[in-house]
């Protein structure tokens, strides 16, 4: 029996990414990986896209299927094989490639040079486009309103006849569970934060804000690189925490009460799907996809919320809305949802 190969494009190894190559092995299908991590020196830069112009023309004959997580420069010779070889083609559209904010300087629409116009073409040379959230199609006004953020596919390239298809990542129940006794008054954000504008997109000026008003909480951000920061006259109340295992999160998110998702862009926010799962009690900002995650869960806010109304919930003790919470995600983000569109999509393959 001749086993079936997908070619899987990625700049980094996330949970997301780890989770899809997972569920496509669970399916019968090889992936072939190419790993293309981002670069600006201009060597590893252009190696990067020899190798993919070359190990892609391989693959590609190999493969039924490539996908490509995120459009960007790794996504180009992939999708010229694909279509020169007549296999299908996915993109799998994360947050970054499918918004423009000229106050946080973030986007690949945000800047309109070559790379702009590269993924432009990505998007009409593909078969499929998948978005983890609706607004990063339609676009999101509650991050304009919030940000000055313009979003969605649809915004940038109105004509672009791709399918999108909304398709959210997918969470394990069985292993994101509360496994330890919840700690009173504890507030937990996670994120990769390694430069100052990271640190403004993910909310941590207003979780700073929420630590001051509450000196008798406790406040842990994971995953922050203080060395690169300016982090000076923190609150005591703060404890940071560098990147951790997914042991060692799902232990955070068993130990704190609330989970803080104050991202001005995300598209559908792992971190706070984990928490949930974990039985936290979310509190996030109002935009693309955190209000599809946290319902009536948990608190939303808007730019214009007062902190008084934060730190009030805060001061609740709402024990019901964690296990709530962890129903919801249960019950909107489920494997076999993803499962189902990964068959969908692959079912198109002419053997």
């Amino acid at each position: 029996m001749k086993i079936k190969k997908v070619t899987l494009v990625f700049t980094i190894k996330n949970t997301f990414v780890l989770k899809d190559i997972a569920l496509l092995k669970s399916l019968g299908y090889s992936v072939l990986l190419i790993h293309s991590p981002p670069h600006k020196d201009p060597f590893r830069f252009f190696y990067n896209r020899i190798r993919e112009f070359v190990l892609c023309f391989f693959y590609a004959f190999q493969s039924q299927a490539i996908i490509s997580w995120f459009n960007d420069y790794h996504t180009f010779f992939p999708l010229l094989w694909a279509k020169l070889f007549g296999k299908i083609s996915t993109i799998i559209v994360g947050g970054y490639d499918a918004v423009s904010s000229s106050e946080l300087e973030y986007g690949i629409f945000y800047k309109n040079n070559f790379r702009q116009k590269l993924v432009r073409i990505n998007y009409r040379l593909s078969d499929h486009i998948w978005v983890v959230n609706k607004t990063l199609a339609k676009g999101c006004e509650k991050a304009k309103a919030d940000s000055k953020t313009y979003s969605g596919i649809l915004t940038f390239i109105p004509n672009l006849k791709t399918p999108i298809l909304e398709v959210p990542t997918a969470y394990d129940s069985t292993f994101w569970k509360l496994e330890e006794l919840k700690q009173k008054k504890t507030v937990l954000t996670v994120a990769n934060i390694y430069d100052e504008r990271t640190f403004k997109r993910k909310g941590i000026p207003l979780f700073i804000s929420l630590a001051r008003a509450l000196p008798f909480h406790r406040f842990t951000i994971a995953g922050i690189k203080p060395l690169n920061l300016k982090l000076d006259n923190l609150p005591k109340n703060i404890h940071l925490l560098e990147t951790q295992t997914r042991r060692e999160l799902k232990a955070l998110y068993s130990q704190n009460q609330f989970y803080f998702q104050g991202s001005k862009i995300e598209g559908l926010p792992n971190v706070l799907c984990e928490a949930m799962l974990c039985e936290c009690v979310p509190i996030g900002n109002a935009v693309f996809g955190i209000p599809d995650a946290i319902g009536k869960t948990g608190l939303l806010f808007v730019k214009e919320t007062s902190i008084d109304i934060l730190t009030g919930f805060l001061n609740k003790n709402p024990q019901r809305m964690g296990c709530e919470a962890r129903k919801r995600i249960q019950k909107a983000y489920p494997l076999k949802r993803r499962e189902k569109a990964f068959i969908k999509m692959l079912s198109k393959i002419n053997d």
